[in-house]
């Protein structure tokens, strides 16, 4: 691979196909909603514009992709690209995590993938480099020289090398796979994803038609609009099951060497891959709908890598298993992670604290939306017992626990979060007391471990105060922890 290489020509079609989503909008304004003559003439003018500006937006990419190469020199993947400016990219071996691979319905009929290069200063959605179409034997080939050059293994050996053996940690049943898209919870995604579309052409929404109709709708009783929303929620919810079948389909997940391969889609095959030394921690999730049945999903924290399941770096690890069961997958791979802790609560007089908070937030939302929807509004007072529960349920999922060099803190936002830390990963910890916490010997306690670019908190609101120092002086290795806590404590009555 040391002849510069273009990409597949079918590169030009994939961000053609990418950049679409920019032009639906100009193209739905020019082409639908505005005039249609059929003869030419200065009424066409804004359409013929479109259309050359489309042909121009093609040629760009056409000459993009001849003037992008990429080679491997030196012990580094060297990529020149520019369409004016030429632009060169030099990236050492040395600084690249790994190699993440997708296979889109573009790219698996002729049997090509797009090559997402991580390095440690990748994070959130955006790689370091990326290889939009190349052959499958050349991603492998690219891996192996980068793979050779890390383990040190001389150019000029050509005895055949064993295969590294894989451990297949986790395969995702057709059973489970069922189970995870009909329990998402991403119905919420897709209507706001849906509402963001329609938004966009909000210069020709008729909201005081809209209004007007929705008067009349009301006027046709409670029951009638229940099961307009009812049918709504439904279809939201088709969709986000469809969508989580494809997504996880075949979610598969190896342990190669010291690496992790996590491989899944059906229509889109993702493969990524996360070096074990990147790990920063592991969070089991359990939501409100699956907790009951004895199901949690797993997450990792990775330190480098760009993401596109959660915000950060954070990756599922294990989209859905038995609670029961996550020791039992993981314990033989993750050796120095304690999976099965037992937690020390938050004090009982922290309830109060818990379901205060809640209980005033359901009381704000709940007056603003009878006073705008009087008298149906009132309907909204249900939010009330509604949060003391959410209160209730956040003070019995409180807890942490120290086992030597790892600290487990479990929090509850809508789902419970378990997130297993060790101290030489922890970033920063904090703790802090306000003058409400203060008059009941309470305290509030974080710890942020670096995620991508950015980091990943874990918070628990109300802690006995003693317990709360017990955390911060067991990180801090001294007692100054404890005194700038105490300070902290006593400047904020």
């Amino acid at each position: 691979m040391f002849e510069p290489k273009r990409l597949h020509p079918i590169t030009v079609l994939y961000d053609f196909i990418r950049s679409l989503k920019e032009l639906i909008i100009p193209f739905i304004f020019l082409f639908i909603f505005g005039k249609n003559e059929i003869e030419l003439g200065f009424s066409m003018l804004p359409q013929l514009l479109f259309l050359l500006f489309v042909l121009f937006m093609i040629a760009s990419m056409v000459v993009k992709w001849l003037r992008f190469t990429y080679r491997v020199e030196d012990n580094e993947l060297r990529i020149e690209q520019g369409l004016f400016v030429r632009k060169k990219r030099y990236i050492p071996f040395d600084r690249i995590q790994s190699l993440d691979l997708s296979e889109s319905i573009i790219h698996r009929p002729l049997g090509l993938v797009k090559v997402k290069v991580e390095t440690a200063g990748s994070g959130g959605d955006k790689a370091e480099a990326e290889l939009t179409a190349i052959k499958k034997a050349d991603a492998a080939s690219l891996q192996k020289i980068i793979s050779d050059v890390k383990n040190k293994v001389p150019s000029d050996v050509t005895e055949e090398v064993a295969a590294p053996r894989e451990d297949i940690i986790y395969k995702i049943t057709a059973r489970q796979l069922l189970f995870l898209a009909s329990t998402s919870g991403r119905a919420g995604v897709v209507i706001s994803a849906f509402l963001a579309f329609v938004f966009q052409f909000e210069d020709f929404i008729p909201y005081e038609k809209l209004f007007n109709e929705m008067q009349q709708l009301i006027k046709f009783g409670v029951v009638f609009i229940s099961v307009v929303v009812f049918i709504a929620l439904f279809i939201a919810w088709l969709l986000s099951v469809v969508i989580a079948f494809f997504k996880y389909n075949d979610f598969t997940v190896k342990k190669v060497k010291d690496e992790l391969i996590i491989t899944r889609g059906l229509l889109e095959k993702r493969t990524t891959t996360v070096p074990l030394h990147r790990i920063q921690a592991l969070t089991i999730t359990e939501s409100p709908i699956r907790q009951p049945f004895g199901y949690a999903s797993v997450s990792l924290e990775s330190a480098g890598g760009a993401s596109t399941d959660l915000e950060n770096s954070s990756m599922v690890l294990l989209p859905i298993v038995k609670r029961s069961e996550i020791a039992d997958l993981l314990g033989g791979y993750f050796t120095d992670y304690a999976f099965d802790t037992d937690f020390r609560p938050a004090p009982k007089r922290s309830i109060r604290r818990y379901m205060f908070v809640k209980s005033i937030i359901a009381l704000v939302i709940a007056g603003v939306v009878t006073g705008f929807f009087w008298p149906y509004g009132l309907f909204a007072v249900a939010l009330l017992p509604i949060a003391i529960l959410w209160g209730y349920a956040q003070y019995k999922s409180a807890g942490w626990n120290i086992a030597g060099q790892q600290l487990t803190m479990r929090y509850r936002t809508i789902e419970q979060h378990t997130m297993l830390m060790k101290k030489n990963r922890i970033q920063s910890m904090e703790a802090s007391v306000s003058w409400f916490q203060k008059r009941a010997d309470l305290a509030a306690v974080s710890a942020a471990v670096k995620s991508g670019a950015g980091s990943r908190d874990a918070e628990i609101a109300h802690l006995d105060e003693k317990h709360a120092l017990e955390v911060l002086d067991w990180y801090s290795h001294r007692d100054q922890g404890l005194i700038d806590f105490v300070e902290t404590a006593t400047e904020s009555e």
